[in-house]
């Protein structure tokens, strides 16, 4: 009997530990929405950290690519430094629109910046096909996860040249993970957080919930609403439904 009590007692703390840990790390926002009528540069604002930064950006197929880089076509080189576009297997139009994105950039660089480090363009394992059956879908986002766990921890520097590896020393870890709705977002998002439970990483998330969405949540902002430490929507009407959620106005153009 003593040592059913004991197993229990431990599987009890562990339970409490995890819990404890668990909502240490969780976001909190305020219930209330702000409405506010910035510009669209202010707005980009909103969503970059301080100089010097690294950002993630997760990239999907069709209109989920062409409102992420909208969505950043304001960004400047000067501030974020490090920057890494994640796309899925397949998306070959993703990885030609980051490479295009990056080519437009290459004129904007300011006396300010010293390094101009560039990108990454990384392709990870898709969470799920189109039309995928529902019974290989938990192995396919299984693969999608460790792949996003790689991407995270810079798995794939250590290929890259040694002054390629220095310039990623100690920003192999995002400062944070832009992502607007696309089935890899939340493999990517659950990745980060998997690091925050161990102390690995404080990477910060922002979701922005696409343009189309005007009346309903897709399903991946469902899922994230909790997890993001910025949720931005684009129609009024999600604000007054959801809480927790701002308000913006339009992001994209």
């Amino acid at each position: 009997m003593s040592v059913i009590v004991a197993l229990f007692l431990s599987v009890l703390l562990i339970f409490i530990f995890i819990s404890l840990r668990i909502y240490l790390i969780l976001p909190t926002r305020p219930s209330a929405v702000p409405q506010t009528s910035i510009l669209q540069s202010d707005r980009v604002v909103e969503l970059t950290p301080p100089e010097n930064s690294h950002v993630l950006m997760i990239l999907g197929s069709g209109g989920h690519t062409a409102e992420m880089f909208s969505l950043l076509s304001s960004i400047s080189p000067d501030t974020i430094t490090h920057r890494t576009y994640v796309f899925s297997s397949g998306d070959i139009h993703s990885a030609k629109s980051a490479r295009a994105f990056e080519n437009s950039l290459a004129g904007s660089y300011t006396k300010k910046s010293n390094e101009k480090i560039g990108y990454r363009l990384l392709e990870i394992p898709r969470a799920r096909r189109v039309r995928q059956s529902w019974i290989t879908t938990p192995w396919s986002c299984l693969m999608c996860l460790i792949g996003c766990m790689n991407v995270l921890r810079g798995g794939d520097l250590e290929g890259m040249s040694v002054q390629m590896r220095q310039c990623w020393e100690g920003r192999r870890f995002p400062d944070v993970v832009v992502c607007n709705g696309p089935a890899t977002a939340v493999m990517m998002v659950l990745a980060c957080y998997i690091y925050k439970f161990f102390g690995r990483c404080s990477t910060r998330i922002i979701y922005v919930e696409s343009f189309a969405r005007v009346t309903t949540m897709s399903l991946s902002g469902k899922l994230l609403l909790p997890l993001a430490n910025r949720f931005l929507v684009q129609w009024p009407q999600l604000a007054e439904i959801y809480p927790g959620v701002e308000h913006l106005g339009f992001l994209v153009s």
